[in-house]
């Protein structure tokens, strides 16, 4: 490995946002308040290239209800921090979850926030809800003063909801745009496959470089299988997710170049084109947390923003939050790292972890191979160092790449160097002063039943190892005790659901005091039953304590539904 210099961690550059004509600033401060447009002015604005298309994804959860679509304080808040957020006026946004009147107060909003022309392309009427029973909440609002109008499109119904489709042109560089506004309404998988179809057909004349089709709206599942809020760069990924991703080449906006791209998000951009930069509005996760949200939503839901708690008023436009992304035509075959950056504020058992995703697009009509090696300065480690990926004609492929250092690594940037056939690419890995480490971790785990479930005081939940696809036994949980101490005991409650499959029968336990060398301490066997169950050992001092199921009732797999050590 090379050695580098390591530099402070790096902020990356700001740009003042878009400045406001001076009549729209006043028109907008009369509808929203003076020191909310200077908290969130544009002197908070983040950077981002001009050229390409700015699109912009937003799940306003505002179409269901009469009296919270009358409401309209959560749209102008939305217009607010959008303007806020984005380095020029957006050129085009794909909502959900909105009807007409909305769209239009949207797109009154922002020409009096630019001075740009917006214009409602398709959009609901005053209700979601069709005569034929479906559903109908999603709209398309178009900047023409830097867009032309190439097909008004129409609306496609999938899974018996009409999404909004057309087609757009960006007059200063001729790139046409073919845009989906999807709210899925069952499995994403099929919706997905049918809405790439549609965006197909949207491309016109346009040759296959100049015609990007742009799924955006609300999936309404996470990328990961795993539902936790948190989602890993490298998590066993959604069906829909891997099939836009791999079999189509579309890129995930949000995931390979905002700064949250392991944020847990239903709303999406996928590009079949080069993003260039991205945007999540994750300030409004920290100002307005989950459980402020909810109380929010009840009042603006009945209509009543006006007497809802002055941080709702001020903050409030959804559930989650919005996104944009800068998208501009691919080149025929595209070579990229995602995401963008990587953070090792994730810890397990003493060791930083994250990863990154080398990838290749290929638009050519043959396949390709490109050879993947990394070069990772000390402290950190890259596996694998080396790879190859084969891609076939009209899809995409990745290498998954984890990066490790030591939990004590200096804090800093390293700059780790990523090469993927001709293409070089400066991957940024910082180590941040802090590092989140979880109470528990397992060797595996089946969806819906992960490691926490074991230390969370509740016998009605349980961790089970992964057992589909099959993983045999020994599998182990490891608690984190957060600092060394003196124990004795291991303490294990089986499942308590009547259900003894996975329930421990043989096992060993282990300690360690950094969670890399580990020395066992007892081990043994247990009856399969239900009943509570210690193992003793000699007082030992351990900031880890791991059980290991060599053995265990129903086949080869093992559950917990609680582990404590004292």
């Amino acid at each position: 490995m090379r050695e580098v210099a390591i530099h402070p961690p790096r902020k990356r550059r700001r740009q003042t946002a878009w400045l406001m004509p001076a009549l729209a600033a006043v028109l907008v401060a009369a509808t929203v308040g003076l020191a909310d447009l200077h908290r969130f002015g544009p002197d908070n604005a983040r950077s981002s290239s001009n050229a390409g298309a700015l699109v912009v994804s937003a799940d306003l959860q505002d179409a269901v209800r009469p009296a919270d679509a009358a409401d309209t304080h959560d749209l102008d808040t939305f217009v607010r921090r959008l303007t806020a957020s984005t380095p020029r006026p957006p050129d085009v946004l794909l909502l959900t979850e909105v009807l007409g009147p909305g769209a239009h107060r949207i797109a009154d909003r922002l020409t009096a926030a630019t001075g740009k022309g917006y214009q409602v392309l398709l959009a609901p009427g005053r209700s979601a809800f069709l005569a034929d029973g479906a559903v109908r909440e999603s709209a398309i609002v178009v900047n023409t003063t830097t867009m032309r109008v190439a097909d008004k499109g129409r609306f496609v119904r999938v899974q018996g909801e009409d999404q909004a489709s057309a087609a757009v042109t960006q007059k200063a560089t001729g790139l046409r745009l073919s845009l989906i506004s999807a709210h899925a309404a069952g499995d994403p998988l099929p919706a997905a496959q049918q809405l790439h179809t549609v965006a197909a057909g949207l491309a016109g004349t346009a040759g296959p470089q100049d015609a990007v089709p742009v799924l955006g709206g609300d999936y309404r599942a996470g990328r990961c299988v795993d539902p936790s809020a948190y989602q890993p760069v490298d998590c066993a990924a959604q069906a829909f997710w891997t099939t836009l991703t791999s079999t189509y080449g579309y890129d995930d906006a949000f995931f390979a170049r905002s700064a949250a791209p392991t944020l847990k998000n239903t709303a999406y951009v996928f590009a079949r084109g080069n993003v260039t930069d991205a945007y999540v509005d994750t300030a409004y996760d920290e100002a307005l947390p989950s459980a402020d949200r909810a109380a929010c939503k009840q009042a603006f839901d009945a209509g009543r923003s006006a007497s809802a708690p002055p941080k709702c008023r001020s903050m409030y436009y959804a559930d989650a939050p919005f996104g944009w992304a800068v998208v501009r035509a691919g080149q025929p075959v595209r070579r990229s790292v995602a995401p963008a950056s990587v953070t090792l504020d994730r810890c397990e058992l003493g060791v930083r972890k994250g990863a990154a995703l080398a990838r290749v697009v290929n638009g050519t009509g043959q396949g390709i191979t490109d050879d993947v090696t990394v070069d990772a300065p000390a402290p950190l480690q890259v596996t694998p160092g080396s790879g190859s990926l084969t891609v076939p004609a009209g899809q995409a492929r990745t290498l998954p790449l984890k990066v490790t250092a030591p939990q004590q690594s200096a804090v800093g940037t390293y700059d780790v160097r990523v090469t993927i056939g001709q293409l070089t690419t400066e991957l940024p890995v910082s180590a941040p002063s802090q590092c989140t480490e979880p109470p528990v971790v397992a060797t595996s785990y089946h969806s819906g039943f992960p490691p926490v479930n074991a230390v969370d005081g509740d016998i009605n939940t349980f961790w089970h190892s992964e057992y589909s696809p099959p993983t045999p036994l020994p599998q182990s949980i490891t608690l984190n005790l957060e600092d060394s101490r003196q124990v004795s005991k291991l303490i294990y409650q089986p499942r308590f659901d009547g259900n003894l499959n996975g329930t421990i029968t043989g096992y060993n336990v282990y300690v360690s005091t950094d969670g890399q060398a580990f020395t066992k301490v007892a081990g043994g066997t247990w009856a399969a039953d239900a009943r509570l169950k210690t193992a003793t050992f000699t007082p030992v001092t351990a900031r880890y304590v791991r059980l290991e199921a060599i053995s265990a009732s129903g086949g080869s797999y093992c559950s917990a539904a609680e582990i404590t050590a004292g």
